[in-house]
């Protein structure tokens, strides 16, 4: 298993991120990542599918569990706003609402993994 301190050098952004929340999240990467198949590319896939986790669960604690939308519209006077429908891919995945689910695609194509079933 990788450790929390090396994923905190990749993505410092996570410095003040609990150390056993991020060990939860690598947990829950770790158990969707063949490590014999991802080989070399192994570690980064896994740091950055914690890092998309870890995002989800903190986007999901700033909206009280509501998905995330674009602000499309605003107004100040009066107060409106104005969001975008959430465009989900058709496989059902999250990965492109974060930049690391989006790296963890990009490291996936490289790897070669068309579709996976969990």
């Amino acid at each position: 298993m990788q450790t929390v301190d090396e994923f905190k050098l990749r993505y410092p952004e996570f410095k003040d991120t609990d150390a056993n929340a991020v060990g939860f999240f690598m947990e829950d990467a770790d158990a969707e990542i063949d490590k014999a198949r991802w080989g070399k590319l192994f570690k980064r896939g896994l740091f950055a599918l914690t890092a998309h986790l870890i995002q989800l669960a903190n986007q999901a604690k700033e909206t009280g569990g509501a998905a995330a939308k674009d602000v499309v519209s605003e107004t100040a006077g009066s107060l409106s706003v104005a969001y975008a429908p959430t465009a989900t891919p058709t496989d059902g995945s999250t990965y492109h609402l974060t930049a690391y689910g989006q790296e963890f695609l990009r490291l996936r194509k490289l790897v070669g993994i068309g579709f996976m079933v969990v």
